[in-house]
């Protein structure tokens, strides 16, 4: 009896699993690390998934999990636009959309080319796939979801932008929801709000007429024997993942087919902790400071002034500090600095003695900060890191410094001082820590359910939300508006007449009165 009941069971395991295509193109390793651990649980609960990846777990033990390493598209970002020096010497938020986006074309070309997602293309016999994830800087890759009649989902490791925020039916307000570009967030300022709203219909008519026209000559390329048109590859997409958690990035009225999957990530590190870093953090008993600028920014890579003044400002501290710094020498460092190529960041942060994270303001970095209950002071590079920084000042959790080109040594000094002596730096980012924490369910639960649930239902179609239907001029009401105004100054047209006529009868037939009261005088 037992050996059937065992039977059945095995077979419903079975009967319920996917086959799962993922599709994460960016050469970015934030991004990567964003979903990487949706993509294992995925396969450790026995779905079958196909991942298409520039940092590959390269873990023989996820036997479920078949990887496509597309690593080598790192160069184009370190080498090609050389994205460090970038960041820090030409990147704004005007021409962020423009570098990006010729980044994402060119590193799309790379993979699309690779042999073994060109067998995904052309040999789709060979494979079945149940639902396809897509990274939504990359649109031009759910022509897969067609390729394979199959639901798509979208995700992204920030917030969503605007054009699949108004794709999925959410509402995406300049004021309100400012693009992650820029570095306003909270209540603006008049003037803020004017940049916000001009910058929101720059990167509309942007998206519109450069990027996208962009994406679709990639599909007409690389999917040659279908037709397909982006605008309805994206307004077929049944669901969005956002890596956003709303306690930490403010609560945003969205549909149902927008899930906010902001979560603690449990990274067991690929290399140990060394000894000698151990001894180091163990041994700062005034306690120690972390400082990264996360992995596009190379620290070793700053310019001159800005390097010297950080290693001033961490002689006068009387802490110690890890330093991920890229380079095997750094002069005249101090002694109380240790520099380290690499360090597992989350073991670091929960440290018992660290007392502060310098961080480039990078979503991740900051999230790992809170959920590790560590304020930051962040001196923001490029695209959401200005908008995270302001956003750490707003829930007091963090001290922004390093406005462009150059880092003041007493700028960071005092700040480092600030946050660690002032205690309403810690007690906020303990509150918001704990209060992250507590949710009924985890985001990496809420990613795995809602992905069975397009397994199980073919798809989400049915929780669509209607506003994503509707056109531009009926969402906000133009017609509506146009249809009053015109109604409107039609009846105070017919009024003036009305009344002009009124007045001149009136002034005839008293015209007519005093003629004849003339007369009978």
């Amino acid at each position: 009896m037992w050996w059937s009941a065992l039977c059945v069971l095995s077979v419903a395991s079975v009967a319920s699993c996917g086959n799962i295509l993922a599709l994460v193109p960016a050469p970015f390793y934030s991004h990567q690390i964003a979903f990487a651990q949706i993509w294992k649980e995925l396969s450790l609960r026995g779905h079958h998934v196909t991942l298409m990846t520039t940092v590959p777990h390269r873990d023989p033990t996820l036997i479920n999990l078949t990887e496509i390493d597309t690593s080598n598209a790192f160069q184009i970002v370190t080498h090609k636009y050389q994205i460090s020096k970038t960041a820090e010497n030409i990147l704004n938020m005007w021409n962020w959309y423009d570098i990006f986006a010729q980044i994402n074309s060119d590193a799309a070309e790379e993979q699309l080319s690779n042999p073994k997602v060109q067998e995904l293309i052309h040999k789709r016999n060979n494979f079945n796939f149940d639902v396809v994830f897509v990274e939504s800087y990359y649109a031009e890759f759910l022509a897969f979801g067609k390729l394979y009649n199959c639901p798509t989902v979208l995700t992204t490791s920030v917030d969503g932008h605007t054009l699949f925020q108004h794709a999925m039916g959410n509402p995406a307000h300049p004021i309100l929801h400012t693009d992650y570009a820029t570095p306003f967030h909270g209540k603006l300022t008049f003037r803020e709000r004017v940049i916000s709203t001009i910058y929101s219909v720059y990167v509309s008519l942007f998206e519109t007429f450069y990027v996208l026209p962009g994406k679709q000559r990639i599909i007409d390329k690389y999917f040659t024997n279908m037709s397909l048109k982006l605008e309805s590859l994206i307004s077929d997409v049944d669901m969005m993942f956002l890596d956003v958690n709303p306690v930490i990035q403010d609560a945003r009225a969205i549909g149902p087919t927008t899930i906010n999957i902001g979560m603690e990530r449990n990274i067991v590190p690929k290399r140990p902790l060394t000894k000698d870093l151990k001894d180091f953090m163990d041994n700062a008993k005034e306690g120690f400071i972390y400082f990264s600028l996360g992995s596009n920014v190379r620290s070793k890579e700053l310019n001159h002034d800005t390097l010297t003044a950080i290693v001033q400002a961490f002689k006068e501290i009387p802490y110690k500090v890890v330093w991920k710094f890229e380079g095997d020498d750094l002069p005249g460092k101090p002694d109380n600095v240790k520099l380290v190529r690499w360090a597992p960041q989350q073991i670091v942060l929960k440290h018992p003695n660290i007392k502060l994270f310098i961080t480039q303001g990078g979503l991740q970095s900051m999230e790992e900060a809170v959920y590790s209950k560590v304020p930051m002071v962040v001196i923001p590079f490029f695209f959401d890191q200005f908008k995270n920084a302001r956003l750490m000042e707003i829930k007091h959790i963090g001290k922004t410094i390093g406005r462009k080109p150059s880092v003041k040594k007493d700028e960071l000094k005092n700040a480092i001082i600030e946050v660690i002596t002032d205690p309403k730096y810690i007690n906020s980012v303990r509150r918001l820590g704990r209060l992250s924490k507590d949710v009924p369910m985890t985001g990496l639960e809420k990613a795995i359910w809602w992905t069975e649930y397009i397994i199980r239902n073919k798809g989400a179609k049915h929780l669509r939300n209607p506003a994503s239907d509707i056109p531009f001029y009926q969402y906000f009401l133009l017609d509506v508006i146009s249809f009053i105004i015109v109604v409107t100054f039609c009846i105070l047209i017919v009024l003036c007449i009305f009344v002009k006529k009124s007045v001149q009868v009136v002034r005839g037939i008293l015209r007519t009165m005093t003629t004849k009261s003339k007369k009978l005088e």
